[in-house]
């Protein structure tokens, strides 16, 4: 991208022009983001403007603009209030998962994707195709790197595998096949079908029952030299 495009964006989608510090002003802020949220979903992202959004929210156009400075902005920051909420559901119910066994816990770890997946699917299903022209680049990144640290963390080692590349290659594979179905056919993540042939699809690039054996095997015959 060239350096002129970069700065477009950069001035297209800068977030926060005044950071609410007060209850009442991290409510109107809220506000605005269910606002436009609605919108996204009823309308879709070209469909809306500030205006828009601030009729929707109950609120003056010159309120919204007290903290953004466009509809971008607001699309952005609902963005990172979703992947933010992500990123706490995943946190708090690995705690419950981490400690499974290694077969059970991928299993987990793939129903825990989906149904993070499913919160808000409308909603995400309108910002598949805008969610990186309007976040920064270097945010998502590191929102991807998050995701990939506590798969990595939680995968069974696999023998003669690289598990850095593995779970990069899961997630983002994972991304781009919810992303895909986000457009194509959104309605997809709630169907039992689709989700067992994630369930298969993952299973078998993991190779998870074999590996599995394998590794208790190792680990009995280690047990066995070390008595």
């Amino acid at each position: 991208m060239s350096q002129s495009l970069e700065k477009e964006k950069a001035k297209k989608t800068k977030i926060i022009v005044k950071a609410p510090t007060q209850e009442r002003s991290r409510q109107t802020v809220a506000t605005i983001l269910d606002a436009c949220s609605r919108l996204l979903i009823s309308e879709g992202f070209y469909s809306i403007t500030t205006d828009k959004i601030a009729k929707e929210a109950g609120v003056s156009i010159g309120s919204l603009y007290q903290f953004f400075g466009n509809k971008e902005s607001v699309v952005q920051a609902v963005v990172k209030n979703i992947v933010e909420e992500d990123k706490r559901l995943i946190s708090e119910k690995m705690r419950a998962i981490s400690p499974l066994p290694p077969e059970q816990r991928v299993k987990a770890m793939i129903e825990l994707a989906v149904e993070t997946i499913r919160r808000n699917s409308e909603l995400r299903a309108k910002l598949t195709t805008i969610q990186y022209y309007v976040a920064e680049a270097a945010y998502m990144s590191e929102s991807i790197r998050f995701f990939q640290e506590v798969v990595r963390y939680n995968l069974p080692p696999i023998p003669g595998r690289d598990m850095d590349k593995v779970s990069y290659l899961v997630v983002n594979a994972f991304i781009g096949l919810v992303n895909t179905m986000s457009i194509d056919k959104p309605e997809a993540i709630h169907d039992a079908g689709i989700v067992k042939e994630i369930h298969q699809l993952f299973f078998k690039y993991l190779d998870i029952g074999s590996s599995m054996e394998t590794t208790a095997t190792n680990a009995s015959r280690a047990k066995g030299d070390f008595i």
